[in-house]
């Protein structure tokens, strides 16, 4: 079980557990990335599942599902599409330390998945293209969605071969859009793209040599992006949805679906 802590902005010294999240099926969770506007939360859990949770009572969730990818031991990362019809996941072999982004390394270690929101189903896959070299470490780590109306793309960091920025708005078509992928480290040493992050038209990357680099992306792809007044990445508080749906969703929910196992 994860606890569930409530904090008062106001008194954070008040801090106190509330609840706790069941785990069915799985012992510990990496990540887990919550969708206020749809009253989802999905933890990147091993050995092997994936969980979705109802968080309509934050303080009482309910396990809904678990889900996988026969190729996939463990998982790490998380996100949501805006619209909250599609889980982003990732995993990271190797750790992070190991260069498993090589051209001769098996595409499911340098993939990200994308799942059905309401039923676990795979949807599509996106494979890094650039292959690195047998001394960069690299996986696709961590990750948000840039929040955009009718449209899906991924800012994400994957260690030494840098930032890249994905459309997969076609879930079985997606395509990078941009990159910055830096020469390897000399000596070489662990390093690279701990993170990546958009937020109002930069993308703030978290290396682990170099600090804090930022990035403005200038592309078609993420032109229409919405301005946030605050943002945590794993913590999405609205639903942006399509150009041709009802703006006025905030309570929409994704369609249950009972838990297995």
């Amino acid at each position: 079980k994860i606890p569930i802590v409530a904090v008062p902005l106001d008194n954070p010294q008040a801090a106190s557990v509330i609840g706790n999240m069941p785990l069915p099926g799985a012992n510990h969770c990496h990540d887990i990335a919550v969708h206020l506007g749809v009253h989802r939360a999905v933890g990147a859990c091993n050995p092997f599942y994936n969980m979705v949770w109802d968080i309509s009572d934050p303080a009482n969730p309910v396990a809904l599902y678990k889900f996988s990818h026969p190729l996939v031991p463990y998982w790490h990362s998380a996100s949501f599409t805006w619209d909250g019809r599609v889980m982003v996941m990732g995993w990271e072999p190797g750790g992070g330390v190991q260069p498993h982004c090589q051209a001769t390394s098996p595409d499911v270690e340098k993939s990200i998945f994308f799942f059905d929101t309401a039923t676990g189903v795979l949807l599509g896959t996106w494979v890094l293209q650039r292959p690195q070299s047998d001394t960069e470490n690299c996986t696709i780590h961590n990750y948000n969605v840039v929040p955009l109306r009718g449209r899906y793309v991924l800012v994400h960091g994957s260690y030494q071969s840098g930032v890249s920025v994905v459309d997969f708005t076609n879930l079985t078509n997606a395509f990078e859009v941009g990159f910055d992928d830096p020469p390897p480290l000399v000596p070489a040493q662990l390093g690279g793209a701990w993170s990546a992050y958009w937020y109002n038209g930069f993308i703030y990357e978290s290396d682990i040599t170099k600090g804090l680099n930022v990035f403005k992306l200038t592309n078609k792809a993420t032109a229409r992006a919405k301005k946030l007044d605050h943002l945590n990445p794993q913590t999405q508080e609205m639903v942006i949805e399509d150009e041709d749906e009802d703006d006025d969703h905030d309570d929409r929910r994704i369609r249950d679906h009972d838990v297995d196992g």
